[in-house]
This record gives C-alpha cells, structure tokens and sequence, in this order.
C-alpha cells in the first residue's frame, strides 16, 4: 500500500491558543545503513512497514506560553517521541496523559499535546501501518 507525503500536511500541529505559532513539519524515512546504524532520508512515498521520524519546529511570534496539539495520522502508529512531558490522547482529544517516559507512547495514540515558549523542535518516531 502508498502513503504518499501529503501525510506531511496532516501533522500540522495547531496551537490551541488564539495566538498564530509558526510551525514547520518534516517526515523523513529511517531505514538501517550496512554498519548497522540508521539513516534518515526525506520520505517522497511510504509504505505500509515503513519506519518514519516526524520533525515539527515552531517559532512563537512573541514571548509566552504555548500549547501544541497535534493530531496523529490513522496510518501512523506511533513508538517514541523526543520530549519527556508530552502528553498522549488515545481517544480523540478528548482526555490527556503526561507521559513520563518518551520511549514509552501507548498504542493508539490519537494526539499528541506539548507546551512550547521559546523557539523549539520536537520529534517522534512512528510505523505505517
């Protein structure tokens, strides 16, 4: 099965605050390199088994507070994220929890929430489903 990279344009986050908060989001394919190591390379089409990382920087247009929430694509499931004190929805937005081990993400996550004041980047991994 295709996944093309409009995907991209779905993980958008959206700032849950009136204020606009620039926010970019790249999604690259990781894949294993002969030394044993990984690699990443920007992902043009993904497939179903494909290992992705999911790259959002933001800039805030002033000084402040912010929180993120970004929904998580259906075809993406997601195994860990960058930042300790994300926290996870597994029900649509609807509840929230902190999540005190990154490496950690529950199956069927549905979004993600994070706070952000300065100039930041975030990252999480994930599997297409």
């Amino acid at each position: 099965m295709r996944w093309t990279i409009f995907m991209a344009v779905s993980l958008t986050a959206v700032p849950a605050a009136a204020q606009e908060v620039a926010i970019d989001s790249s999604v690259y394919r990781e894949r294993a390199d002969g030394s044993g190591g990984r690699q990443i390379e920007p992902a043009t089409r993904l497939l179903r088994g494909d290992r992705v990382v999911t790259i959002m920087r933001w800039q805030p247009p002033r000084a402040g507070r912010f929180t993120v929430v970004s929904a998580v694509p259906p075809q993406l499931a997601i195994e860990s994220a960058s930042q300790a004190g994300i926290e996870v929805s597994t029900d649509g937005g609807l509840s929230w929890r902190r999540l005190a081990d990154p490496d950690a993400v529950p199956r069927g996550t549905t979004h993600l929430r994070w706070q952000l004041g300065d100039e930041g980047r975030m990252s999480y991994r994930a599997v297409v489903r």
